[in-house]
């Protein structure tokens, strides 16, 4: 009897636990699109569509790309507008990046682009105490199951092991 009832306790547990920390990646889409940049005098100015919930926060984020070069990955740092955290939910946002001071020299090449990506944030700021949630949880459920098995053990100290199964 006590065996089913501790196995009827952990499974909720741990199940509620995989639910919270992937809650805030199910609970809302969030789709950038349209994304396009021109060069402006010394500046680029890149625009985007974004679509999701409307009057929430979110956090935009640029990455430079070289065709050429799929392991290149440049984050612009000198960079103003719709990025870092907002309410940019709509068409026609702009990112403008100042080109010249994070390269001085310029680039060379024409096989640039850029990626924009947005998540979706909770009205405190982030999720991250869901993965404190779901830690607490889960160390709840690991202590759980260690003290289970100290019942198993019993008085004489061996760990029980199932018969095993007959041969064919």
């Amino acid at each position: 009897m006590k065996e089913t009832i501790s196995y009827r306790l952990i499974f909720p547990v741990m199940l509620a636990s995989v639910f919270l920390a992937f809650k805030p990646g199910l609970s809302q889409e969030v789709r950038v699109s349209n994304v396009r940049f021109s060069l402006v005098d010394s500046t680029v100015v890149v625009n985007y569509n974004l679509s999701g919930p409307k009057s929430r926060p979110y956090w935009v984020s640029l990455i430079l790309r070289r065709k050429s070069f799929q392991g290149f990955k440049f984050i612009p740092i000198d960079v103003t507008g719709d990025v870092g955290r907002g309410d940019f939910e709509g068409n026609s946002r702009q990112i403008v990046w100042h080109l010249y001071s994070d390269f001085p020299d310029g680039l060379s090449g024409s096989d640039f682009y850029f990626q924009v990506s947005a998540t979706l944030l909770d009205a405190g700021g982030d999720a991250s105490w869901l993965y404190y949630v779901g830690g607490v949880i889960l160390v709840g459920g690991a202590a759980a199951a260690v003290l289970y098995k100290s019942d198993l053990i019993g008085k004489s100290g061996a760990i029980p092991f199932p018969t095993p199964p007959g041969r064919p």
